[in-house]
């Protein structure tokens, strides 16, 4: 059964002198997920990271383990976990269009760790718009 979750985190990266290094993490999600069949995306705020991902509970827990061991993300707390029938991002190993302060609002009610039905409603309201940005994006690129 394919499971679903969201981890957030707090960005470690001194900006802007590493910023490529939000580039080496896409770059390496995107080929280690290829190899596990994992399919996801990733939101960085410049402050915090919101990535969602979706695969089998063994991959899903052998990334978590490497994430939680990443010198770049500080405070790891998944906000989020499911199983999902079909895939959101099923053509995806990991979408990301660059950084975002749009949706940095979004991101913020799920540090902070409120009650759990508000935090499960935040981190769906989240993974929706992950998905809408996706969307847009394929959208943009059929043009």
């Amino acid at each position: 059964m394919i499971k679903s979750l969201l981890y957030v985190s707090r960005s470690n990266l001194q900006l802007p002198r590493q910023r490529p290094e939000v580039d080496a993490i896409v770059a390496e999600s995107q080929a280690r997920n290829a190899t596990m069949g994992v399919t996801g995306a990733l939101v960085f705020t410049e402050r915090l990271f919101a990535h969602y991902l979706e695969g089998s509970e063994e991959m899903l827990d052998i990334l978590m383990e490497s994430i939680r061991r990443d010198r770049r993300h500080g405070d790891v707390a998944i906000v989020y976990h499911d199983a999902i029938p079909p895939r959101r991002f099923e053509t995806w190993e990991l979408a990301y269009a660059g950084p975002s302060t749009f949706v940095a609002g979004n991101v913020w009610p799920l540090i902070d760790r409120g009650p759990a039905a508000a935090q499960r409603k935040a981190a769906e309201r989240l993974i929706k718009l992950m998905a809408q940005f996706v969307e847009a994006h394929l959208i943009e690129q059929r043009r």
